[in-house]
């Protein structure tokens, strides 16, 4: 869409320069680099950044040698730089554009420091394209380094800035199950160890409006103009937002109506490191050779909105041998955040179990609460244990059963 927005502008000839900011080695930089006189990719590139696209000490090199199709080399030219500090001199580039980096930047005065850079940066009546993302609703969701925005936020931001917005953004989402939000985790949420076809389905569904708890949001893209002249910004407008966060509320409603009275099957090792457990038999040549080192954990789920009431969570585990004198104890878990607040992870259920036949039986009552995402797991505490089959369900419970439960669990 970037590239599109540039091409329809008449900025990708070959007399134009450009700049790309948070650019890592993403594919559609070379194919912009090849139709103009010249790009500059930017990026915090650094050795040890959490960002794979990023990790190098020789920016230049790492672009260049990671070209999808050839291009003349001289095209294009890749730079350290913070996008809330470019150095650049005055009206440089015919374009700049970012593509889901604006969220990462940092604050509301780090978003307004790299608006006036870009600005500064661009030629008169350049355009700044840039993608980033928008909840559907009236929440913006902050999480470290990260922001999801609403669009009376949004709004703000781009309103106090020097650009004038080049097109106001139609945002109107056709109403078709297709457009109803999901959560991108959703695969590991209807899990099935012995027939994976689910997963195989989930894990390619083009679904494009996500869930973030009981938020829903998407990624929006925006075009600026810097004028000629700086006048007044006449203001940002989302055209068709209003009937879009119906929908999205609809949508988010049916979600809640499947998964607050559905069975769910948790996949167990998705928030393990490479989707793997030393615990767990089937896994064991992924640990073969190794020092033993390994985390203490030997399930851990994704974290799952579950909506609202009353839920039975079934761990069901199969050792693959039980020895005799030694006492293997686990120690199961359930961890849970605020949505608004994922940061602050609190454990609301723990419980030592110990292993004395052939499987592992527990059954746990949650009082699920709309405002928090839940995970299941559970650590080795003594002992040595690989277990065969791990399970993990999920399951709505009547006011009866509810007291059965906690009779139980006491």
């Amino acid at each position: 869409m970037i590239f599109l927005a540039l091409r329809k502008l008449g900025f990708l000839v070959a007399d134009k320069t450009g700049l790309s900011m948070g650019g890592g080695t993403e594919r559609v930089l070379y194919s912009i680099a090849k139709h103009i006189k010249k790009l500059y990719v930017t990026d915090l590139y650094d050795e040890n950044t959490t960002w794979d696209c990023a990790r190098t000490f020789d920016p230049d090199d790492l672009i260049k040698s990671n070209m999808p199709f050839e291009i003349t080399e001289d095209k294009i030219t890749a730079l350290k730089m913070d996008m809330r500090s470019l150095d650049f001199e005055d009206n440089r580039f015919d374009f700049c554009y970012s593509s889901c980096a604006f969220e990462h930047i940092g604050g509301f005065d780090d978003f307004a420091q790299h608006l006036d850079e870009v600005h500064r940066c661009l030629k008169p009546d350049g355009v700044y394209v840039f993608t980033t993302e928008l909840q559907l609703g009236d929440t913006t969701i902050q999480d470290k380094n990260n922001y999801i925005f609403s669009p009376g936020i949004l709004q703000q931001i781009l309103d106090n800035a020097k650009f004038s917005p080049e097109i106001n953004p139609h945002v109107t989402l056709t109403d078709i199950v297709s457009n109803y939000p999901l959560p991108s985790n959703i695969s590991r949420l209807c899990s099935d160890e012995e027939n994976s076809i689910t997963e195989k389905i989930m894990k390619d569904y083009p679904h494009t409006i996500l869930l973030r708890g009981k938020y829903s949001f998407t990624s929006i893209q925006l075009v600026l103009r810097k004028k000629a002249e700086i006048k007044k910004n006449t203001g940002l407008v989302f055209k068709g937002i209003d009937s879009t966060k119906t929908l999205a509320m609809k949508g988010v409603e049916r979600y809640r109506n499947i998964v607050e009275n559905s069975n769910l099957t948790f996949s167990p090792f998705s928030s393990l490191p490479g989707n793997v457990s030393p615990y767990f038999q089937d896994h064991s040549e992924f640990f073969s050779g190794s020092s033993n080192n390994y985390s203490d954990t030997i399930f851990h789920t994704d974290y799952f909105w579950l909506g609202n009431g009353s839920k039975a969570i079934h761990i069901e585990l199969e050792p693959e041998e039980i020895v005799e004198g030694i006492d293997n104890i686990i120690q199961i878990r359930i961890h849970a955040y605020a949505t608004l607040n994922s940061e602050n992870v609190e454990c609301v259920y723990e419980k030592d179990v110990t292993a004395k036949d052939t499987s592992i039986n527990e059954l746990i009552s949650l009082e699920a609460d709309d405002d928090y995402c839940y995970a299941i797991l559970a650590k080795a505490v003594t002992g040595n244990l690989i277990f065969r089959s791990i399970k993990i369900e999920c399951y709505k419970v009547n006011t009866k059963e509810k007291k059965a439960l906690e009779s139980i669990q006491q």
